[in-house]
């Protein structure tokens, strides 16, 4: 583990406890997020972060990642940068969103309601 990594784990107080999302979750519209130049599909979504399916790239928790966020059927690609938060077994990948472009945070909130 680097010492960022190890630095971002102390500062949240480990990572034993319970998860806490501050932001309500969706499933509906479908999210892509691409990286690597591979659509991932996201099984749920949130102005705060995402859980991707299938993700064979390498990573570690703590590990940054940057691609393009879009809408299934929307020609726009929007960049953004995530950190890991979790991996779980089967390429499922908990993310953050570190840099989220301001008009796909207006959209999830709005959509949130």
């Amino acid at each position: 583990m680097s010492l960022f990594s190890r630095l971002l784990d102390y500062l949240r107080g480990g990572s034993d406890g319970p998860e806490l999302r501050l932001a309500a979750r969706m499933n509906a519209p479908l999210l892509i997020v691409e990286i690597g130049g591979y659509a991932h599909t996201t099984r749920d979504w949130s102005a705060g972060g995402a859980c991707i399916e299938g993700f064979a790239g390498e990573t570690q928790v703590g590990g940054m990642l940057s691609g393009h966020l879009y809408w299934a059927g929307d020609e726009r690609r929007l960049a953004f940068t995530a950190e890991t938060m979790r991996i779980e077994p089967g390429g499922a990948l908990a993310l953050r969103w570190l840099d989220l472009p301001l008009a796909m945070q207006q959209e999830m909130e709005a959509l949130v309601g």
